[in-house]
């Protein structure tokens, strides 16, 4: 019948066009305009996180480490400490452990992280420096908030314990994103500062 399409050869029709047909679609990028700066503009790289994004990273990843840490502590503490036979109270009882324990923690490292990340940013802020004495300040603020209440011999450790934390923060966070040679720079640059240059 004239005008009826043939569909005799379908089957062996190739389902993959040859390369002639879509090379007008290819971009044309030459690979060594892939090796220059990850950055669009060139001033990009001279800038750094605002403080909200820092705050925003470091409260919602305390928070989740927490709920996760806190939730096994709950499933450990429920295995050692109910031994009913019903299924049903077995099961209510652990998801009740767990989550009391991972709200307790994940909420207690968030407002940790909160007060770190914050007293961190404003030391930096005031000093107009970025190096480790805001990490080592912010955890010794941090550490005086959370036991601020509990008299003054046990305010001066935690001062003490926070500024440690803050110090160890700052360099597993820089060996993390510059390397193993992070830590021993930095720690010998501070000791220059300290002594060296007086």
């Amino acid at each position: 019948m004239t005008g009826d399409s043939d569909y005799s050869n379908l089957g062996s029709i190739p389902l993959t066009p040859p390369p002639q047909y879509y090379q007008h679609l290819a971009l044309n990028i030459q690979p060594e305009h892939l090796e220059g700066s990850q950055y669009v503009f060139a001033g990009d790289e001279k800038k750094k996180r605002s403080l909200s994004d820092i705050m925003f990273f470091g409260i919602g990843s305390s928070y989740i480490s927490g709920l996760a840490a806190g939730g096994l502590w709950g499933f450990f503490e429920h295995t050692r400490t109910f031994d009913a036979s019903s299924k049903l109270l077995r099961r209510n009882h652990c998801l009740n452990s767990i989550t009391k324990r991972g709200t307790f923690v994940g909420n207690s490292l968030a407002v940790l992280a909160l007060f770190y990340t914050a007293s961190t940013g404003c030391i930096g802020k005031l000093r107009d420096k970025d190096d480790i004495w805001n990490d080592i300040g912010g955890g010794a603020v941090t550490g005086g908030l959370y036991k601020s209440t509990k008299g003054i011999g046990t305010f001066s450790k935690f001062v003490g314990i926070g500024a440690i934390g803050g110090l160890l923060l700052n360099l597993a966070n820089g060996t993390f994103e510059q390397g193993s040679s992070y830590a021993s720079e930095t720690i010998s640059e501070t000791y220059e500062d300290l002594f060296e240059r007086r």
